[in-house]
């Protein structure tokens, strides 16, 4: 039996070579989870495409941003559709009749927030330049040059979670919310401050996000349009 299994080896003439230029770690960034408050920079935002998962033909326009905790290495990346249909300027409505913000107010306030957290004089200088602003493109463009004038910038980041498709997934929190006025307002999920804190409502979807059992538990970058933004304090 030994004399055959020796034979066969020598035949099929094993090579380890490749053992010294193999890693046998996985190479993938570790990300920050759902429902903490990290210290953290911005250590991208870029404009760019984004290839569809259900139909491969689609190509979607994207801002991308990522955040990384200077302690650990962990990120925490988005894809912030930028809204170009007719629709994307809309609002709607919660089954409970409360008015939701359109996926414009919403991409606006996010990054909005994101600037005034880690450029004070760069969102007076977008604010002050407003009325020149005539297209979206304006708009991401000034965004992206007056945060790359910043460079890691220490600000506080809040991540919820969400359950979809039978994963969980770190995500921000929705950037605002119509009061009873019918104005669109700023939900804070950023700051330069220590100061951010999770509403009794974000608590209780905690509560829900973490005795969920989904398929898998791996936490990964997911855009928020889709968010619940019932639970907003008014």
């Amino acid at each position: 039996m030994f004399q055959k299994f020796y034979v066969k080896c020598i035949v099929m003439n094993f090579n380890f070579n490749s053992l010294a230029e193999t890693s046998f770690h996985s190479e993938s960034t570790p990300r920050l989870s759902a429902y903490e408050i990290y210290k953290v920079n911005l250590s991208k935002i870029e404009r760019g495409e984004l290839k569809g998962t259900k139909d491969p033909n689609a190509v979607y326009d994207v801002v991308s941003l990522e955040f990384k905790e200077p302690e650990t290495g962990r990120i925490y990346s988005e894809n912030l559709f930028v809204p170009n249909r007719e629709e994307d300027f809309e609002r709607n409505s919660f089954n409970s009749g409360k008015p939701a913000p359109s996926r414009f107010e919403r991409f606006q306030f996010t990054l909005m927030q994101i600037v005034e957290a880690i450029s004070p004089e760069g969102a007076e200088k977008i604010k002050n330049n407003a009325g020149k602003l005539k297209t979206i493109d304006d708009f991401i463009n000034i965004v992206i040059k007056v945060l790359n004038e910043k460079d890691k910038v220490n600000v506080y980041l809040k991540l919820i979670g969400t359950n979809r498709n039978g994963s969980q997934y770190a995500a921000l929190p929705n950037s605002c919310f119509i009061n009873n006025d019918g104005k669109a307002v700023a939900s804070n999920f950023i700051s330069s401050k220590n100061n951010l804190t999770f509403s009794a409502y974000e608590m209780q979807k905690k509560k829900e996000f973490e005795t969920a059992k989904p398929t898998n538990m791996q936490t990964v970058e997911k855009n928020n349009d889709n968010l619940d933004l019932e639970g907003l304090e008014f």
